[in-house]
């Protein structure tokens, strides 16, 4: 197949982090892929990893309204090129918006049009969520990370769409060596022999990136000279510092920016903590997991109730997640057998090669489904 992913950029998020874990699987099956960005960021700003078989093409160099105004121009002198794919995969807002452009220039042999919905359970305006969903209409599939009511309504008023939920799936990454562990501790200045909690993400917020600070700062009273390395950027991040000094744990929290390596924070961390939407983690705790570090959740759902036996728990309030966190640091048996459960779970639902089986099939569908509608 020839398949053509449609995102704002390869910044440090988890939409763009599963599109290089998915073009990646389809490059190594024989397909044809490639990657239209709406802007093309420096390296330091960016995802690494990508298979060297994709193929990528960037529609501007600059962000916000420019990669916009750029995109109607650039989608009319490549019409034909787009139409020349089997399917055209848009991705978070930038995508759709893509794609419904490209559909208003498409002749009858158009690719099947699908999107992944990434923002299932997040705190969007529900102005949005309402545009998303006008697009939508117009897609010939439409995939989400985890089940959600509203989208089910969705599926069930608009037939026509291929509709299904395929979990995200990731890759281990790279062992870091015993020497580049030391050398990335001391350019924190953790001491070799203190425990680290780790979260990587983008400091946003929708996010609520300041919400791990209450958790920090009770994980403090309670272990003696327990770190805090929180990666990622984002503009959240002065209030960041600003609530992490009232509560005295300044010195203990570490921001060092957007993470190029994720194998670093990763192999000095006792604990990770991730972010849940419902059930379903970001990315990054996915990574975690995968990489052998027992792993808990900030819960970004107000109504959702956890259950003991959740993959990954989960819980919104601060003394709730700091106890689970300070249990696993204090119970190395229990937290070697937490990494094993999160491990085989892992294994049988979100590795990489599930998802991208998921997906062939779903863009199989998506392209019969098209092919006998007849839709323009």
């Amino acid at each position: 197949m020839k398949i053509l992913h449609v995102l704002p950029s390869l910044a440090r998020g988890g939409g763009e982090r599963l599109t290089i874990e998915l073009a990646n699987r389809q490059a190594e099956a024989g397909h044809e892929v490639t990657l239209v960005l709406g802007s093309d960021l420096p390296p330091e700003q960016t995802h690494r990893g990508l298979d060297p078989r994709v193929e990528i093409h960037a529609i501007s160099s600059a962000r916000g309204r420019t990669r916009y105004a750029a995109m109607l121009p650039w989608i009319w002198r490549r019409q034909f090129w787009i139409g020349s794919h089997d399917v055209l995969h848009c991705h978070l807002t930038y995508g759709a918006l893509f794609a419904s452009s490209f559909l208003r220039v498409a002749g009858k042999e158009r690719p099947a049009i699908v999107e992944t919905y990434h923002a299932v359970g997040m705190p969007i305006s529900p102005a949005l969520k309402r545009l998303h969903s006008v697009l939508a209409r117009q897609w010939d599939g439409l995939t989400l990370m985890a089940d959600d009511r509203w989208w089910r309504e969705f599926s069930r008023s608009n037939p026509g769409i291929v509709f299904r939920v395929i979990p995200v799936g990731v890759d281990a990454p790279p062992p870091a060596s015993e020497a580049r562990r030391e050398n990335y501790r001391r350019v924190l200045g953790i001491a070799g022999n203190a425990p680290v909690v780790v979260t990587v993400g983008r400091l946003v917020p929708e996010r609520r990136p300041r919400s791990y600070v209450p958790v920090f700062e009770r994980i403090v009273k309670q272990i003696r000279g327990v770190h805090f390395v929180m990666g990622g950027d984002g503009r959240e991040r002065e209030q960041i510092e600003s609530d992490a000094k009232a509560a005295g744990i300044r010195d203990r929290l570490h921001l060092p920016g957007p993470i190029e390596e994720i194998e670093l924070p990763l192999a000095i961390a006792d604990v990770y903590v991730t972010a849940n939407v419902g059930s379903v983690p970001g990315v990054a705790g996915l990574q975690a997991v995968a990489a052998g570090v027992p792993t808990v959740a900030l819960q970004l759902r107000d109504d959702y109730s956890a259950d003991p036996e959740d993959w990954i728990w989960s819980s919104s309030e601060p003394d709730a997640l700091a106890g689970r966190a300070v249990q696993l640091l204090r119970d190395p048996k229990a937290a070697r057998e937490l990494v094993d459960r999160q491990a085989e779970h892992l294994r049988t639902h979100h590795s990489a090669e599930a998802m991208a089986a998921a997906y062939d099939r779903f863009y199989r569908d998506a392209i019969e489904r098209r092919k006998g509608s007849g839709r323009n």
